[in-house]
């Protein structure tokens, strides 16, 4: 209930809340030792740092005068606390009606006093003269005396012989000392009694007055407010122990924050040690880098001046050959004898006309080499690079090869006289006749170690001829010829439900016979046709609560048919003639998609997606559940999202024979890798439309290479390395394909890529 008595009308009580009030109440304090414990600066206000003027005490225990509290109040419209900044809750009467702090205005009291009676200290006159300032005083007369009014007077009244005589200053301490202040509060609604009890019906503290008229007997249950001052102090003295703890517990805390600040400085100092040793390798690693090149130049150069000067020096043979020669033949024109002309003329002649042919122009073609600085320090060295004259006599394409499904790589490797790999100063050019005889020059990718590389995708059949040249001559072995295969090479069926037609062919898989196994998804069956399109078998299950309608297919070592019902949300298996064996995965499926069979261990694996996405997706269908072939529970791996194992649309996997299971993770544009453990192991696949990229990735296959083939949403099936190197693209626009799913190779040569294109509600063959 309320009582008038209380502060804050409307407002609840508990002995806690009003301990300042109890504790002052029944504690006698002198105020000589309260004030000198604590000093004036503790009745300081912290906003206008004067003495407070009307204390009033938050609920977070600061307090402040009522005056500054209203400006702040005035200003911001709200109350935060200045001290701590916690929000206060104002009652009606806003800053006027907040806890006055009564132990602040008892101490401001206490303060008055002693000012006062340190003024009437200073004006004190003596009692006996009336006209000398007091320096002593008589405890037992209780009067003040000049020092020569005590020793005239005072002193020889034999009554007073035994009277303690003090100095005015030790008297007034005195006094001050034995003067207690009650630190009391006196009742709002009685103003003068004391509170002296406590009503525990009303939870407030209480005067005499108040006992008789507003909280009388038997409706009310009082107690001496000292014994509920007695109870308070153990709380609290219990709480004040736990506050200690916690002081000491930051304590400990902030000595661990000095302790972490010192060890960044620490760690900030490590670092730049660090720098600096970085900074002293970079300039050690460049130095190397220039003594090494300086070391090439100096070789280079040396080997080309002995070059030249083994030249200059058969260049002075011919040149002491010749002159000696001329100076032979002078001599015996003008000085000889008819005779001696005559016999020596035909040895002469022939002497003379060697010489004529002589060469006598230089050999200078000498191998240049010439420093580029670098403009990229992660590709070339980190000053440059050395490029030089090539030999073209000892330049070849190192490997030619077609990447089967249309894309062409060639190497070459340039080299200097000697032999020697060298990076090139001139220009590798590659063009590239197409069997239409249109020409096309290719990009040449300038690996910056002697070696040059260049690719080509194949849009036509026929034969292409590639030609390297360096420097406008021929590499030796150009052009080179590369056959092309065949691409599309037939389509099997048409939209129907006649036998070997379809309605949405989803997947496919090969049989121990050789033949196709379609899941014919709208037809509600499993159709069986040969590679020619024959039609071989039909499977059709009725007996189940909704349409069968098949998604993929897996067939286990001993020619069991594991199937995808998605309506049903369940695994179907039967035998080769279609005859169900088991069903099962209805209590875990909700809507499967793909299935695989592990080789190593035959367990059954099955993707689960909704395949609706965006919010409407049920983010506890992307993950892989696996089952005995029996149909027994394993485990599930994988849940909704984008991280290493996490799946935003399960499509079509496949094992390898490693028992590493690749997983078509569609709206995450990527393919996932599995261990045999079904732990994550790797991914691969970067968005985008484009060869080489991944939209939306459904159907799956490998080859007994272990290469990777992906079927996605831009109509297109891309082939990769276990790893996720693109290969080539094996489909062409004009091959028409429209959302295919399902994917199977053959293992004969040349291999055949089958592809169930649901769309276009067909079969497609390709040799690849």
């Amino acid at each position: 209930m309320d009582c008038t008595g209380c502060q804050g009308a409307g407002q609840s009580h508990h002995p806690l809340v009003d301990s300042n009030i109890i504790m002052a109440a029944s504690k006698l304090a002198t105020s000589e030792e309260i004030l000198d414990e604590i000093g004036e600066d503790f009745l300081t206000c912290p906003v206008c740092l004067e003495q407070y003027k009307n204390p009033k005490i938050l609920p977070c225990y600061h307090t402040f005068c009522q005056q500054c509290l209203e400006k702040l109040v005035e200003k911001t419209g709200s109350l935060n606390c200045p001290t701590c900044q916690k929000s206060v809750q104002l009652p009606e009467d806003r800053v006027s009606g907040l806890d006055n702090n009564f132990f602040m205005n008892s101490m401001l009291e206490v303060l008055k006093k002693r000012t006062e009676e340190s003024a009437d200290q200073s004006e004190s006159k003596c009692e006996f003269c009336e006209e000398t300032e007091a320096s002593v005083f008589c405890v037992d007369c209780e009067q003040y005396y000049c020092r020569v009014c005590c020793e005239k007077f005072h002193k020889k009244l034999k009554q007073a012989a035994m009277h303690e005589v003090l100095t005015v200053e030790k008297s007034e301490k005195g006094k001050r000392r034995r003067a207690s202040v009650k630190l009391i509060q006196n009742c709002k609604i009685h103003p003068k009694h004391e509170i002296n009890f406590y009503c525990d019906s009303c939870r407030i503290p209480i005067c005499v007055e108040c006992t008789v008229i507003d909280h009388r007997i038997p409706d009310h249950s009082h107690r001496y407010l000292q014994e509920v001052a007695d109870e308070c102090n153990k709380e609290l003295s219990v709480l004040v122990e736990k506050l200690k703890v916690k002081a000491r517990e930051v304590d400990h805390s902030r000595a661990e924050v000095k302790d972490a600040c010192k060890k960044v400085t620490e760690q900030c100092l490590v670092n730049k040690q660090k720098v600096g040793k970085q900074k002293d390798a970079l300039i050690d690693k460049i130095e190397k880098e220039e003594r090494k090149l300086i070391e090439k130049l100096d070789t280079n150069c040396s080997l080309q001046v002995k070059g030249l000067e083994s030249d200059i020096g058969n260049l002075e043979l011919k040149y002491e050959n010749l002159i000696s020669t001329c100076s032979y033949t002078e001599a015996l024109m003008h000085h000889g004898n008819p005779a001696q002309l005559v016999s020596k003329s035909p040895n002469v002649l022939v002497k003379l006309q060697e010489l004529v042919s002589t060469d006598t122009k230089p050999s200078l073609k000498q191998e240049v080499v010439e420093f580029f600085p670098s403009d990229d320090i992660t590709t070339d060295g980190i000053l440059g690079l050395l490029r030089s004259d090539v030999c073209i006599s000892q330049c070849a394409v190192d490997n030619k090869c077609l990447l089967k499904g249309g894309s062409i790589n060639a190497q070459t490797t340039t080299k200097d006289r000697s032999g020697k790999p060298v990076i090139p100063r001139q220009a590798v050019e590659v063009t590239l006749t197409k069997p239409d005889g249109s020409k096309t020059n290719l990009d040449v990718t300038d690996k910056r170690d002697s070696t040059h590389t260049v690719a080509a995708n194949i849009d036509m059949d026929g034969k292409y001829q590639v030609a390297m040249t360096i420097g406008n001559q021929e590499v030796p072995g150009s052009p080179f010829e590369i056959p092309v295969i065949k691409g599309l090479v037939k389509t099997l069926g048409k939209l129907g439900n006649n036998i070997g037609e379809f309605n949405t062919p989803y997947s496919l898989t090969i049989n121990k016979k050789g033949d196709l196994v379609v899941t014919d998804f709208n037809n509600l069956r499993i159709q069986i046709i040969d590679l020619d399109g024959n039609w071989k078998k039909t499977f059709e299950f009725k007996q189940f609560g909704k349409a069968f309608h098949p998604l993929d297919i897996a067939i286990s070592a001993d020619d069991r048919y594991f199937m995808t019902d998605f309506h049903n949300k369940q695994v179907v298996v039967s035998d080769e003639d279609g005859k169900v064996i088991t069903t099962f995965g209805q209590n875990e499926l909700k809507y499967p998609r793909g299935i695989s069979i592990s080789p190593l261990d035959g367990a059954v694996y099955v993707s689960d997606w909704d395949g609706q996405g965006g919010d409407k997706t049920d983010k506890d269908a992307h993950c892989i559940s696996k089952y005995t072939q029996g149909g027994q529970y394993i485990k599930s791996f994988g849940k909704f999202g984008e991280e290493n194992g996490e799946f935003k649309g399960s499509w079509m996997m496949v094992h390898d024979k490693r028992g590493l299971l690749f997983v078509a993770d569609c709206d995450n544009d990527r393919i996932q890798v599995f261990n045999a453990d079904d732990q994550f192991l790797y991914k691969f696949g970067i968005p985008g439309k484009k060869d080489g990229q991944l939209f939306g990735p459904s159907g799956l296959c490998l080859d007994s290479d272990s290469f990777v083939y992906v079927s996605d949403c831009s109509n297109r099936i891309q082939k990769f390395d276990s790893r996720g190197r693109f290969i080539s693209r094996l489909d062409r626009k004009e091959d028409g394909l429209n959302k295919s799913t399902g994917l199977v190779i053959t293992d004969s040569v040349p291999r055949k890529m089958i592809v169930a294109d649901k769309k276009s509600h067909c079969i497609k063959v390709f040799e690849v």
